[in-house]
């Protein structure tokens, strides 16, 4: 688990931006009924591909789950690129809510590479890159700034 808050000298932050605008889009939730948004993006670092992520929020619940591909992205098989899957949300002793590594929640097409798990992702090289985006996205895209500045307060235990 990783406890989500504004961080300076991260690294090369600056150089992230979005390729192009991210991908809105609605879908109902099999578990509530309710329609949700979710967004579809992609991150350069220095003008160059570096992540493409899928973020769906699930408003029953107040949490949004990621899903950040990372490597070279060279085609057609994408055979070095890994999916990590993060989810922003309350978790059990905390009020505020927090970023945990989960497992992807899709995994289909080449572009996805590898989906990695919680205990490989914690393994991973990538690991510390994958926060940094993360980090930035939660800065730079509405959904997740929502998600984790917006938040209601925890709910009480009852």
């Amino acid at each position: 688990m990783k406890r989500w808050g504004r961080r300076t000298g991260v690294g090369a932050d600056a150089e992230f931006t979005f390729d192009g605008t991210p991908d809105q889009r609605f879908q109902t939730c099999d578990d509530c009924g309710e329609e949700h948004e979710g967004r579809t993006g992609f991150v350069q670092l220095g003008g160059r591909p570096h992540a493409v992520y899928f973020a769906d929020w699930y408003p029953h619940t107040y949490e949004t789950y990621v899903d950040v591909v990372m490597g070279s992205f060279a085609g057609p098989d994408h055979d070095d690129n890994v999916t990590f899957g993060c989810r922003y949300g309350h978790v059990d002793g905390q009020a505020e809510i927090a970023a945990s590594l989960v497992p992807p929640l899709r995994h289909s097409g080449a572009i996805m590479g590898r989906a990695i798990d919680r205990e490989a992702a914690l393994q991973h090289p990538l690991l510390p890159d994958m926060w940094r985006v993360t980090d930035w996205l939660v800065e730079n895209d509405d959904l997740l700034h929502r998600t984790v500045f917006h938040a209601p307060p925890r709910p009480a235990a009852g």
